[in-house]
């Protein structure tokens, strides 16, 4: 089994910077008083069983844990003077016991925060019975969690799991298994087979950036009444404009993406291997020799966490003054508030 020092990275991410603690106040000043974050992940270092080679070598692997507790004193220090609340819901990677992380949230959450549950695609029946749980407001499945990787959305969300979810008016997060533009055909049969589903696709796509064919992909998809997006660790504010001149602003949900969100990292052009991600720590799953010759390239930089709050800051701005307030509420609290039941 693989196994990653997190501590480490964790007590890396929680000094903050200069930069940082600048950020933190600006926010503090620009940010509504409640926030509701719909994408925090959470669990035990207990509940991973084992570490896949893929994972180890992936981003994901940086914290294959954080406690409620945990997370709870983070929200001060990232939110000073906030009241925040989360949906909460369990890490990806297969090797995570995702049924103890499920009762760990269940059982041990806060009245306030509300809970997905992580369904599981080779077990219908518990994940099923599981969405009639009184506090499982919400399904969060993964593309990843399938041999082999799905590349359909019905290979992981299987339909007889929706069909409960959509009875029971139980929302489904969906990350999707490629970009928008390629999963646009497989949205267009999930709309048409599940007319009532209430769907949150994540990272809005992931949505990265602006590529051909996004623009008409959301204008598409814009017409099924029962989609939001969430913005975790989207940092493109050309994307979230987008998103927010086709959906509305009664449609983009506030996302952070906890814990991913700590790491300090950007993407270079690496003049071989084209583009890159640096990072300012040398987690395992940096390649040791690209951050020895382009570390410099991380020196200054900041949490995600503050990457994805400008970019959406950014594209909010860019509306009229008299309307930015309105929209902050919208999806900083009130859309979430409506759409998973808070």
């Amino acid at each position: 089994m693989f196994t990653v020092n997190s501590e480490l990275y964790m007590a890396d991410s929680l000094n903050l910077s200069m930069a940082e603690l600048s950020l933190r106040d600006s926010y503090a000043e620009w940010l509504p008083n409640t926030i509701i974050d719909c994408h925090a992940h959470c669990g035990l270092q207990e509940h991973v069983e084992f570490m896949e080679r893929k994972t180890y070598k992936h981003m994901l692997s940086t914290f294959p844990s954080l406690s409620l507790e945990q997370s709870n004193a983070m929200r001060p220090m990232f939110y000073p003077g906030k009241i925040v609340r989360s949906l909460r819901f369990a890490k990806t990677f297969r090797g995570i016991n995702h049924r103890k992380v499920n009762s760990y949230l269940l059982e041990n959450s806060d009245d306030f925060d509300r809970i997905a549950l992580f369904g599981l695609p080779d077990d219908i029946v518990y994940t099923n019975e599981m969405l009639s749980h009184p506090r499982v407001t919400a399904l969060k499945m993964y593309y990843s969690n399938v041999e082999p990787i799905a590349d359909k959305i019905y290979e992981f969300f299987r339909p007889a799991i929706l069909e409960v979810a959509q009875a029971l008016g139980i929302p489904i997060i969906l990350h999707l298994p490629h970009s928008y533009v390629e999963c646009r055909e497989d949205l267009r049969q999930m709309f048409a087979d599940f007319p009532r589903l209430k769907i949150s696709i994540a990272h809005l796509g992931p949505s990265d950036f602006l590529v051909d064919g996004l623009e008409e992909a959301f204008r598409e998809s814009a017409d099924y009444p029962y989609l939001n997006l969430d913005t975790s660790l989207n940092n493109s504010a050309e994307v979230i404009k987008l998103a927010l001149s086709i959906f509305g602003s009664d449609r983009i949900m506030y996302g952070s993406d906890e814990p991913l969100n700590l790491i300090r990292g950007k993407v270079y052009q690496h003049p071989e291997k084209g583009g890159r991600l640096i990072t300012s720590y040398p987690y395992h799953w940096v390649n040791q020799e690209d951050h020895r010759c382009f570390g410099h390239l991380a020196v200054g930089l900041v949490h995600w966490h503050w990457l994805a709050l400008n970019a959406l800051r950014e594209a909010i701005d860019s509306y009229p003054i008299s309307v930015q307030g309105q929209m902050k509420q919208k999806i900083f609290f009130g859309n979430t508030q409506k759409f998973f039941g808070f």
